[in-house]
């Protein structure tokens, strides 16, 4: 077994070059799991409701803002080489995020290598996940990114941006002003230009594609019946990922005219749809996946050049052909209904929301890709 240290796993994660790689490899992984080729194992999510709290939070002065938590994902691509094991804890009081990530063969069951990554694997996996979405759902002219929350996956969220838009002006809101003045500097060190909120509706108001990233159990986003008045906006929640934790109000989320989830049947239990779900305001059936656009290169590709009904109309018929073959057929029924929608309301998404509450074919991609690294490093040495 080999064991990895994070001095190790920097080393091979922090170029553009992989970065660039693992946006791919997480679509890709993405139309794995949209095609049932990706074997899930129910998430385990200690220290957070309804569990208790961890001993971490005795004494606390602040314990209304307690959000520590450990999540434990695990799963395997049918007839792949390993699975894999991800444990990723963080939150309020915790010190620090930590984890590992273990990969184990297939063939044997044996644990192959354990990449003690403190967290930084699941934090780039996630924006990568944010990247893809942006990718596939955002307004094509940028103008203005609103970044809800000032925390580490903040930072990781315009790291991957960077690969998918060349917008640089940011609108930011935090609840605390210090942690704002800091992350402030931060970006503007790394080339953003930096506006900061007087309250978390003004992205609404101002940026096209708005990422949020709190771990807030209370609407945050959209509170008071506010809407946007930009023609098409995106939203990519990232911070909704254990149940009871939810960032937009729900009237903001029954809004929207495309909601996406990286998984359906996750909605049910968590995520930004939750409990616009339980309450029956949307209906599962009405969620894409986003592995369903992105196995569909004729939907995302093209909608950045169409500019009419005619050819929002040309696209329906090529779905529609789509439908019907076995290797496009998951999810095409969705992305039929959609582009209808499109040709009776505007050749543009409107106001789209993807809901990341994060699979664990993310945590298989990015594993496989660091060990695979790793140990193609070790022979050339």
């Amino acid at each position: 077994m080999k064991v990895y240290q994070l001095s190790d796993i920097e080393r091979v994660t922090s170029s553009s070059a992989f970065e660039t790689s693992l946006l791919d490899a997480i679509a890709d992984g993405f139309v794995s799991y949209s095609r049932g080729e990706f074997n899930a194992c129910p998430i385990q999510t200690m220290g957070a409701p309804p569990m208790g709290k961890f001993s971490c939070a005795s004494g606390s002065s602040h314990d209304s803002e307690y959000a520590a938590q450990v999540c434990i994902k695990s799963g395997y691509v049918t007839a792949a080489d390993h699975f894999v094991v991800k444990v990723a804890s963080g939150g309020y009081p915790m010190p620090s995020n930590s984890g590992c990530m273990q990969v184990y063969s297939q063939h044997t069951g044996k644990l192959e290598a354990l990449l003690l990554d403190d967290g930084i694997l699941t934090e780039l996996r996630t924006a990568a996940a944010g990247a893809v979405a942006a990718k596939y759902m955002a307004p094509k002219e940028l103008k203005r990114i609103g970044m809800l929350g000032t925390g580490i996956q903040a930072r990781y969220q315009l790291r991957l941006l960077k690969h998918v838009t060349e917008c640089r002006d940011l609108m930011v809101y935090g609840r605390t002003d210090a942690n704002v003045r800091k992350y402030v500097d931060d970006c503007k060190s790394d080339g953003w230009t930096v506006t900061v909120a007087s309250g978390p509706n003004d992205l609404l108001d101002k940026c096209e594609l708005i990422v949020t990233t709190t771990t807030a159990r209370e609407p945050v986003l959209g509170i008071g019946g506010r809407r946007s008045a930009i023609p098409e906006q995106h939203i990519t929640c990232i911070g909704a990922d254990a149940p009871g934790k939810m960032e937009l109000d729900v009237d903001l989320v029954k809004s929207a005219n495309v909601l996406v989830a990286d998984s359906r049947l996750q909605t049910k239990e968590r995520g930004e749809f939750e409990k616009a779900v339980k309450d029956r305001l949307v209906s599962v059936e009405d969620i894409l996946e986003i592995g369903e656009l992105a196995q569909m290169p004729i939907l995302p590709s093209k909608l950045g050049g169409v500019t009419s009904h005619a050819e929002y109309s040309g696209l329906l018929s090529e779905v529609a052909t789509a439908e019907q073959s076995t290797e496009h057929g998951v999810g095409m029924s969705r992305c039929k209904a959609l582009l209808s929608g499109m040709i009776q309301n505007g050749p543009n998404f409107g106001l789209s929301i993807f809901d990341s509450s994060g699979v664990a074919v993310q945590d298989c991609v990015i594993a496989g890709m660091v060990y695979s690294a790793l140990a193609a490093a070790e022979e050339r040495s």
